[in-house]
């Protein structure tokens, strides 16, 4: 006889499928929402029933958004000249909490990962050639500034690679990247190799 009543058991099972949720989240939470009125748990289902319908995704740089295009894209005080490439929605509301990015953005929707089966044609690699290929047509003097915002793992690392690759003979784009250095406070004896290879190689003159 199973300690756990079915119900709770799948409801548990499917939220472990959820990124960042582990078994005992999982758990945690469905004896929660257990405990909900039923009007809630009603608005809740049918929150996310609705959530397809009423999520679009933005034509221009692939953000989940309300409208189509998104409030960066439509926002005319952006500079659609710089594109900040990430690999997903979270990425952008990282940079936006930090409210010094005036550009606009580019959602690729993973990076390449050969190990994972994902490929070229699995992101948006070739929709991003089409954006800044619009652009340059609609700013016909500009520059675009392609900044790479993805991850320094390796996998990450290979994206930032192959689109440096695609538009290396383009004359009207630059391929730029976040910079990775050392945070504030940070005692160098705590400090990845990696981070302070890269910290080392974009180093700035001091003023």
């Amino acid at each position: 006889m199973g300690i756990i009543p079915k119900a709770l058991k799948a409801l548990t099972l499917d939220l472990q499928r959820l990124p960042g949720i582990g078994p005992k989240s999982a758990r945690r939470i469905a004896y929660y929402m257990f405990t909900l009125p039923q009007s809630r748990l009603e608005f809740l289902s049918q929150t996310i029933k609705e959530l397809q319908q009423s999520v679009t995704v933005c034509q221009f740089c692939r953000l989940l958004s309300d409208t189509n295009p998104c409030e960066i894209c439509g926002d005319s005080a952006r500079n659609p000249l710089e594109i900040c490439v990430v690999e997903d929605n979270m990425d952008v509301f990282a940079i936006e909490k930090a409210g010094t990015y005036k550009g606009v953005y580019f959602v690729l929707g993973g990076i390449l990962s050969p190990a994972k089966g994902i490929g070229i044609d699995d992101i948006a690699i070739s929709a991003l050639q089409k954006r800044v290929n619009d652009v340059l047509k609609q700013k016909n003097n500009g520059t675009v500034e392609i900044i790479l915002a993805l991850s320094p793992s390796t996998e990450g690392q290979t994206t930032s690679l192959y689109i440096k690759e695609l538009f290396a003979e383009n004359e009207k784009v630059s391929v730029t990247r976040f910079a990775i250095g050392i945070s504030v406070g940070s005692d160098l004896d705590y400090v990845d190799s990696f981070t302070l290879q890269e910290a080392m190689k974009g180093r700035i003159k001091v003023e």
